[in-house]
């Protein structure tokens, strides 16, 4: 029995279009996107995923070859729309990141670091704790099997070889980069307000007494401060964090012509 060669890059292709845009997404995705997830079980999930949802995605079109310039082009856009997907889910959770830096900076706990294992960046102590609360809530909450049923769905809403991202598409990824440092802002303004508040305390009692040793005695203030301040944020970090998870799904269904 042979085999002739369009048949072998026909069957090829059916599974190399769908996997290529579920890898790029658990590539960029938090989670599966992280330095300790190694390729190899990336590599390894994304097949798994491809072969189990086969059944339910429309048809490849059969009549583009996979080794042409119109292949190469959807492969590019398969890439390029798993790329979008996985990247708002990024911003989320570097937003809550963002929000211990701002935090330690203002408290004066910002000189405790350490390595970050997601992205092998030495990072704040403060923002890997808040990281590790948001990774847990995007897991709690069923937020990776969201990713895998949208991810399905795109390809019924933007098949393959019939529809890709446009500029428009580009423009509001590029401005969640605004909107990640809008929710660390406003998530961080009590506790900048707060601190705030205390310096210039601190500042009234220096010119009133100047024998007080000052920066002593505010530095530790301020660290007790910072972790009230902690405490507090993380009692309603939840309710933050699922306001703005229902943002990245509204993009991602926006990305994939998706009503959500």
């Amino acid at each position: 029995m042979t085999y002739p060669a369009d048949l072998i890059l026909d069957w090829i292709a059916t599974y190399f279009w769908p996997l290529t845009r579920i890898s790029a997404m658990l590539m960029v995705m938090t989670v599966t996107g992280a330095r300790f997830v190694t390729a190899r079980v990336r590599l390894y999930l994304g097949l798994a995923i491809t072969f189990a949802i086969m059944p339910v995605i429309p048809a490849v079109p059969s009549n583009i070859e996979l080794l042409s310039l119109q292949g190469f082009m959807i492969t590019f856009e398969q890439i390029i729309i798993g790329v979008a997907m996985g990247t708002v889910t990024q911003f989320m959770i570097q937003t809550f990141v963002m929000l211990g830096q701002i935090i330690g900076m203002q408290s004066s706990l910002g000189f405790a670091s350490m390595v970050d294992p997601a992205n092998g960046q030495n990072t704040p102590l403060l923002g890997q704790f808040f990281m590790f609360l948001a990774t847990m809530f995007f897991l709690a909450s069923d937020g990776h099997l969201k990713m895998l049923q949208l991810v399905a769905f795109s390809f019924k809403s933007l098949p393959i070889g019939q529809g890709g991202l446009t500029s428009v598409d580009f423009r509001e990824l590029a401005l969640w980069f605004g909107i990640m440092f809008k929710v660390a802002l406003t998530m961080s303004l009590s506790g900048i307000i707060a601190l705030l508040t205390v310096n210039l305390s601190f500042g009234v009692m220096t010119r009133a007494a100047p024998q007080l040793n000052i920066f002593s005695l505010g530095f530790a203030f301020a660290l007790m401060v910072g972790l009230l301040l902690c405490w507090y944020i993380v009692t309603g970090l939840y309710s933050h964090y699922e306001i703005f998870w229902e943002q990245g799904q509204a993009q991602i269904c926006r990305f994939i012509r998706l009503d959500c």
